[in-house]
């Protein structure tokens, strides 16, 4: 889980899955006093219910999908619009694009079972497919049981819509990340993908002001922001040499967690929890950078023997282009002081 999204976290938890934690996100309070201000306490309560059951199918999926594939899940967090999966999906292109899907499917796997019994209500197709707009304006007791499969259509319909757009951190800017991570060097893919989820919001922002819905306008701008802080990583983290002093990255983990033990018994003792958490961000951002340098050097070893043995010509489009990816990223890191 993104570090960037730890203040969406705040949460209660509920009974343990087996292994697998449960938490319920306090906006779900929230959501359910707006329900209930807006259309009543039976009608209120009914659909926040709705929503954190489908959210959890939705959490659900994606832990499934994980362990199927090789990958593991320890805790799901219930938020609103998707919630939160503490997974790690497997190493390979599948297995990523398998585990992000696998969440919009469940809700689809949903509207698929409750499709056959709402067909004959009065709502027309185009208002069950709107996600802007609640079917119903109020429970009837005399079709209590369509009325629930009518509403439960409508929130996994909007799960499923909003989690396929195809900004970060919604499930299908996972997906894109995960085919971009194909083409582009590992280490390009996070700003890639941040700027591509930029143009997305953008242009849903643009949508919601087109088409005058405020709630697609506040759903862009809280996309905008998120990946907007993530570019912004991504670019000063490359500028922090100074944060890499005092380390001997030639021994890998070992020498970051020696490191790490040995700052956590300082005399002075005087991090706080912030400070702890930030300087285990730090810790781990190293570790991965240093990782991925390390594999594009392997990698543009395994290029310039190619090369070398069989010439230039004997690379493919895509070797090519990843051969001057690597190239520049190096010569780029070369560059920077030390």
């Amino acid at each position: 889980m993104s570090d960037r999204l730890s203040w969406m976290l705040l949460s209660f938890p509920l009974p343990s899955i087996g292994s697998l934690r449960v938490r319920v996100n306090w906006f779900f309070l929230i959501f359910a006093a707006i329900f209930v201000l807006r259309f009543g306490a039976a009608y209120g309560l009914t659909l926040t219910g709705l929503l954190l059951v489908s959210v959890f199918l939705h959490e659900w999926g994606h832990v499934l999908a994980a362990r199927l594939t090789g990958g593991s899940a320890s805790e799901i967090h219930l938020s609103p619009l998707g919630g939160l999966a503490t997974v790690q999906p497997g190493r390979d292109t599948f297995s990523q694009i398998f585990t992000a899907a696998a969440g919009p499917f469940m809700n689809l796997l949903v509207c698929v079972a409750v499709f056959p019994g709402i067909a004959s209500s009065s709502t027309s197709i185009g208002d069950m497919l709107n996600p802007l707009k609640l079917p119903l304006a109020q429970l009837s007791e005399d079709h209590l049981t369509s009325d629930l499969m009518l509403l439960g259509f409508a929130v996994n319909w909007l799960l499923l819509v909003v989690n396929m757009l195809p900004i970060v951190p919604l499930d299908g800017g996972q997906i894109v990340r995960a085919m971009m991570a194909t083409r582009i060097h590992p280490e390009l893919v996070g700003r890639a993908a941040a700027k591509a989820s930029i143009f997305f919001s953008a242009v849903l922002m643009l949508a919601g002001l087109v088409g005058d819905w405020s709630v697609v306008v506040f759903v862009g701008a809280i996309l905008l922001v998120i990946n907007l802080v993530q570019l912004f990583e991504e670019q000063t983290s490359e500028f922090m040499d100074e944060e890499f002093q005092g380390y001997d990255f030639s021994e890998g983990y070992t020498s970051l967690e020696r490191s790490a033990a040995e700052s956590a018994s300082q005399p002075d003792g005087t991090l706080n929890p912030l400070q702890r958490w930030r300087e285990q961000r730090r810790i781990k951002r190293e570790v991965e950078e240093r990782l991925q340098q390390a594999e594009a050097e392997q990698q543009l070893d395994g290029l310039l023997a190619k090369v070398h043995e069989h010439g230039m010509a004997s690379l493919t489009a895509r070797e090519q282009h990843l051969l001057q990816q690597v190239s520049d990223l190096l010569r780029e890191r070369g560059k920077r002081p030390s």
